[in-house]
C-alpha cells in the first residue's frame, strides 16, 4: 500500500502533468487561431481563441475570440467573450472598446455608452473610442453629444476621416452648411468618397452656389457612376436654383438618377415636375405614379400628378389623387387650389368654393387667384 506521501505526491505529478497538457493544447490553439486571424478567417480563428481561453482563463485569447465575432457579425459571443476577457484582466481598455462596438451593433446603446466611456477612462487618448461613442450618439438622435464625440476623436487623431465626415453629415442636417463645409472639407482633404462629395453638393446647393455643386456632385459621380444620390442632387439644383429652372438638364439628371436608384421617390417626383414644366403630361403623369408609390408621403407628388391629370382633363383622377394628397399633408395649398381648378373645370361652382374657403387661410394669395377664376363662372 502506498504511503500517504507517495498518494500525493504521484496526485500532484498528475495534476502538474495535466496542467502542463491543457497549457501545451491552449499554446497550439492560440497558434492555430492567428494563424486562420492572420489569414483573415475571422470565423475559424474566433472559436479557437474562445476555446483556448476558456482552458486558462486567458485574457488575450477571450479578446481575440470577442474581436473576431465582432468581425463577423455574431455580435451575442462577440459580448460573452469580451465580457471574460474584462473579467480575466482587470483595466482591459481594447476590451471595453470592443464590447461597446457589440453593443452599438445590437443597440443596445446605454450598455455601449457605459463602455466606452470605462475604455476612455482607461486609456485618455482613445481616438477610436470617441469615434464609437458618437456613432452611437448619432444611433440616439443626441447630435449635439454625436459632434462633440467626434470632435474629440479628430482632435485626437486628425487623420480619422470618418469622423470629420459624421461631423459635416450632422451639421448638413442641422441646416449649419457653412460649419458642414469646413468639416466636409477636411474630410475629403485625407481620403476623397463619394459620400463626402455627396454631402458637400448638398451643403452648396443649399447656399445656391450652383456651379461648385455641381461639381462636388460630378466628382462624386466620376467615383461611383452608380450613384443615383449625385445624379438627383444636380437634377434638383437645375431644377430649383436656376431661374427659370433648367429642365432639359434637370431631366437628363433625374433619368440617371432612378435608373441607379430605382427606388428614389423624390428623382421620379423631380422628373415628373420637370415634364409638367415642359408640358409633356403624359411623360409626366407616370413617373409622378411611380413617386408616389415610393414615397407615399410625399406630399408634392400628389398635386404635380393631379395638375398634370387635370391638364389632360382627366378630372375625376385628378380630383381622386390630390384628395389623398389633403389626407397626406391637409396643408397642400396646391392640392386645394388645382382641386378647385378642377371643379372650376366642371362647372362645379360649390365645391370650387369650398376649395377656396379652406385654401384662404393657407395661401391668400393664391386663394385670390382661384377666387377670380370661379367669380368668372
Amino acid at each position: 500500500m502506498l504511503s500517504f506521501q507517495k498518494t500525493a505526491l504521484l496526485l500532484l505529478i498528475q495534476f502538474t502533468v495535466i496542467v502542463a497538457q491543457a497549457q501545451e493544447t491552449g499554446a497550439e490553439l492560440v497558434a492555430k487561431a492567428t494563424t486562420l486571424y492572420n489569414n483573415k478567417d475571422y470565423a475559424g480563428a474566433a472559436p479557437l481563441y474562445e476555446k483556448a481561453a476558456a482552458l486558462n482563463n486567458n485574457a488575450e485569447a477571450y479578446f481575440k475570440a470577442g474581436w473576431c465575432y465582432n468581425e463577423t457579425t455574431r455580435f451575442a459571443p462577440a459580448i460573452t467573450n469580451l465580457k471574460k476577457a474584462i473579467e480575466a484582466r482587470a483595466n482591459y481598455a481594447s476590451a471595453y472598446l470592443e464590447l461597446g462596438y457589440a453593443y452599438k451593433k445590437t443597440a443596445q446603446y446605454d450598455d455601449a455608452l457605459t463602455s466606452l466611456q470605462k475604455a476612455i477612462k482607461l486609456k485618455a487618448q482613445y481616438p477610436a473610442a470617441y469615434k464609437q461613442m458618437g456613432d452611437v450618439y448619432e444611433k440616439q438622435e443626441k447630435k449635439a453629444e454625436a459632434i462633440a464625440a467626434y470632435k474629440k476623436c479628430v482632435e485626437q487623431d486628425v487623420m480619422n476621416t470618418e469622423a470629420s465626415y459624421e461631423i459635416g453629415y450632422l451639421y448638413n442636417g442641422q441646416a449649419q452648411y457653412d460649419s458642414a463645409i469646413v468639416w466636409l472639407n477636411k474630410s475629403n482633404a485625407i481620403k476623397p468618397t463619394t459620400s463626402i462629395y455627396n454631402e458637400l453638393g448638398f451643403a452648396l446647393y443649399k447656399q445656391q452656389k450652383n456651379e461648385a455643386a455641381l461639381e462636388a456632385y460630378k466628382k462624386a459621380a466620376e467615383l461611383t457612376p452608380t450613384n443615383g444620390t449625385a445624379y438627383k442632387g444636380m437634377g434638383d439644383i437645375y431644377r430649383r436654383n436656376y431661374k427659370p429652372a433648367k429642365t432639359t438638364e434637370a431631366i437628363a439628371c433625374y433619368k440617371k438618377a432612378v435608373e441607379n436608384n430605382p427606388k428614389s421617390g423624390g428623382s421620379y417626383f423631380g422628373l415628373g415636375w420637370c415634364y409638367n414644366e415642359k408640358q409633356q403630361y403624359d411623360d409626366a403623369i407616370p413617373v409622378l405614379q411611380k413617386a408616389i408609390d415610393r414615397e407615399a408621403g410625399l406630399a408634392a407628388a400628389y398635386s404635380e400628378l393631379g395638375y398634370a391629370l387635370y391638364m389632360k382633363s382627366r378630372n375625376s383622377e385628378a380630383l381622386s389623387i390630390m384628395k389623398q394628397g389633403i389626407v397626406v399633408d391637409p396643408r397642400s395649398t396646391f392640392c386645394h387650389y388645382y382641386s378647385g381648378l378642377v371643379y372650376i373645370a366642371m362647372k362645379d361652382k360649390p365645391n370650387a368654393t369650398v376649395m377656396y374657403n379652406t385654401l384662404k387661410p393657407l395661401d391668400n394669395a393664391l386663394a385670390e387667384k382661384l377666387l377670380v377664376k370661379i367669380n368668372a363662372l
